[in-house]
């Protein structure tokens, strides 16, 4: 049989739950959703070309070659399994994070709130979710039914490569939590060519360039996350030695933390506070004090849901993506990624996924102040310059290191 074999090593912290979402645990099916994602994302570019500018005709190509491949739930009409079985061997740990004392609190602002019961007490973050902890990892083989064609058996494999260089798993795996590192590639029966594991920045940076120079060409903006010619992927920061890649993660939250936060008495972790989105504040202001709001913040394009809290008098506003008055999120378009070469060194990844960010021809939020009632169909203008502007303040800060690729 043609075999696919994969071995992965986990980078940053994976906060992946099993059935009762508090111990962590490696899901089969947590990593084959991560696969279907990064194909997707890969071919986004092949299905335009075969259907123009007509877009609903390549989302409809996309998910029938999504389903031929990695299956779909069975019914009267079809359905069931893919072309491949997928095996999964785990040599994973988990532990209880320590968050009060062991992370830094830019690593604090990206895990945001919400991964554990009573995340913050008596002064000190905690959490009651285990993880799975760096060093651990993991081996996938997918086995490939006879029949398959070269061409399906290559865009599988794509789709590892793309999880194995650029992916994450579980909670705030856009964050750059869960981050993953493809340490071994190799095949049975199958023709391909040999993979080189990357272990310097200019091997990984190769190593993207090849994989995404086809999925980069389809014009304008997908109606989901792909790559596409508004895509942007940039090498950010660059760390060596012990801990590299929590340092780096740190360094991106204290980084983002600086350029988003309105800060506290004119302080962002003992810092002038940047305040470059004070509009947004203002805004968001206003709705807590009951008045109301003619667009949405700024920041909406990190993603959705998107929240305020006033220390001052404990107020909060909640801006929320509500389509048929149901709660729903907007994922965030940008992915951090850290991944691990070699010697010690460690980089940081931001992969910029533009796409529709909400669908309608007058796409809407909800802002609900703490108190008070919600306002509905509030309209967003998304500026993406918001994070270009974010990306570009990595260049000065590691010149030899940064690079838009």
């Amino acid at each position: 049989m043609k075999t696919l074999s994969a071995s992965f090593e986990i980078v940053t912290p994976m906060f992946i739950g099993g059935s009762d979402q508090q111990t962590a645990q490696l899901r089969p099916s947590s990593l084959k959703g991560a696969l279907r994602f990064w194909w997707r994302a890969l071919n986004w570019s092949r299905v335009c070309a075969l259907h123009g500018s007509d877009q609903n005709a390549a989302l409809r190509q996309l998910h029938a070659d999504e389903s031929r491949l990695f299956g779909h739930a069975a019914t009267d009409n079809g359905g069931g399994q893919g072309v491949f079985l997928m095996q999964v061997s785990d040599r994973t740990k988990s532990q209880e994070q320590p968050f009060g004392t062991g992370f830094d609190t830019g690593i604090l602002y990206l895990l945001g709130q919400g991964l554990g019961k009573g995340s913050f007490k008596d002064g000190k973050h905690r959490t009651a979710r285990e993880a799975l902890t760096i060093g651990g990892s993991f081996d996938l083989r997918l086995l490939f039914r006879p029949g398959i064609s070269q061409g399906d058996i290559a865009s599988v494999v794509q789709a590892v490569q793309a999880f194995g260089l650029l992916g994450s798993l579980g909670s705030r795996a856009r964050h750059g939590m869960g981050s993953v590192a493809l340490t071994r590639l190799s095949s049975e029966g199958l023709d391909l060519p040999a993979w080189i594991v990357p272990t310097t920045v200019a091997a990984y940076r190769s190593a993207l360039t090849a994989l995404l120079a086809d999925a980069r060409r389809a014009p304008g903006l997908p109606p989901l996350s792909a790559f596409s010619t508004e895509s942007r992927l940039d090498l950010s920061m660059q760390r060596s030695g012990k801990d590299a890649a929590m340092k780096l993660l740190a360094d991106l939250g204290r980084e983002q933390q600086a350029y988003r936060s309105y800060g506290k008495d004119g302080k962002v972790n003992g810092k002038p506070s940047e305040r470059k989105f004070v509009p947004d504040h203002d805004l968001a202001r206003e709705v807590a004090n009951g008045r109301p709001a003619s667009s949405a913040p700024q920041r909406v394009v990190f993603g959705l849901p998107h929240n305020y809290f006033f220390s001052s008098d404990n107020a909060k506003v909640d801006v929320n993506y509500r389509p048929d008055g149901e709660e729903a999120r907007r994922a965030s378009p940008l992915l951090l990624h850290i991944h691990r070469l070699g010697e010690g060194q460690a980089v940081a990844v931001h992969t910029l996924l533009r796409a529709r960010f909400l669908p309608g021809d007058r796409p809407g939020v909800t802002m609900k102040p703490g108190r008070g009632r919600a306002i509905d169909n509030v309209p967003v203008t998304v500026d993406w310059s918001v994070l270009t502007r974010y990306l570009d303040r990595f260049k000065p800060l590691s010149p030899a290191d940064w690079a838009t690729l």
